[in-house]
């Protein structure tokens, strides 16, 4: 999951930083954190969130400025708004925000916040490429038992269908959200979701497909496994 913390009190992104990480280290959720002081700055990056904190008055372009601009890149993008001006709050609203944060932040607030957006990742979808007529497919990520390799294409696996993807493996599951999807082994995305029985080094799912957890993953997989089921 990559997070993006813009905000220009560099002490107020520290210490969001490190309330997020923990947050997400205590449900092991895997994150990448970007920091940054200046909207611009971002900007300048090509990369693609699943979750914002936007201060709203920064200088050289305000919050709402640069989620309208986030949201092309990830229209499924969670939004945070950090102020104390209520006038900014409708036209924040427009964007489907989460929550507003005056500051000083309240923890026990933002930990709230945070499991409503977890939910709202829960049920982003993806655009897929398709191999068979070049066309693009949206499916709710949900929808996806597993993602594989197989014959060195990428194929999607849904409970009715299967698609083949003009999209790299790697590339395909980096848009899918680590809330539940885990890479069990080198060429199997699977959606925790569907998992009926796991035993270790196998696990079974809904459709009666039985995938391998590789050796090398095993004891971090058993770790988020128990994780993922205290969550749910």
């Amino acid at each position: 999951m990559n997070i993006l913390i813009c905000d220009d009190e560099q002490a107020y992104v520290d210490a969001l930083s490190l309330h997020v990480s923990e947050y997400m280290k205590n449900r092991s959720i895997v994150c990448q954190i970007t920091e940054a002081t200046e909207p611009l700055q971002v900007l300048t990056r090509q990369d693609s969130f699943d979750l914002a904190f936007l201060d709203i008055q920064m200088e050289g372009m305000d919050g709402i400025t640069l989620a309208k601009k986030l949201r092309e890149r990830n229209g499924k993008l969670a939004l945070f708004f950090i102020t104390n001006y209520d006038e900014y709050q409708d036209e924040a609203m427009d964007l489907q925000a989460f929550r507003f944060f005056p500051k000083p932040f309240d923890v026990n607030r933002l930990y709230s916040g945070l499991d409503k957006a977890m939910e709202y990742i829960d049920q982003s979808c993806v655009d897929i490429y398709l191999l068979r007529d070049s066309t693009h497919q949206c499916i709710l990520a949900d929808d996806i038992l597993y993602i594989t390799v197989e014959n060195r294409k990428t194929r999607v696996q849904t409970l009715t269908c299967t698609y083949y993807a003009r999209d790299r493996f790697d590339d395909l599951c980096s848009k899918l959200p680590a809330l539940y999807f885990y890479l069990v082994h080198k060429s199997f995305f699977i959606n925790l979701h569907y998992v009926d029985s796991y035993s270790y080094t196998e696990l079974y799912l809904t459709d009666s497909t039985r995938i391998p957890v590789a050796p090398r993953k095993q004891a971090a997989f058993h770790k988020y496994w128990y994780e993922y089921l205290r969550r749910h």
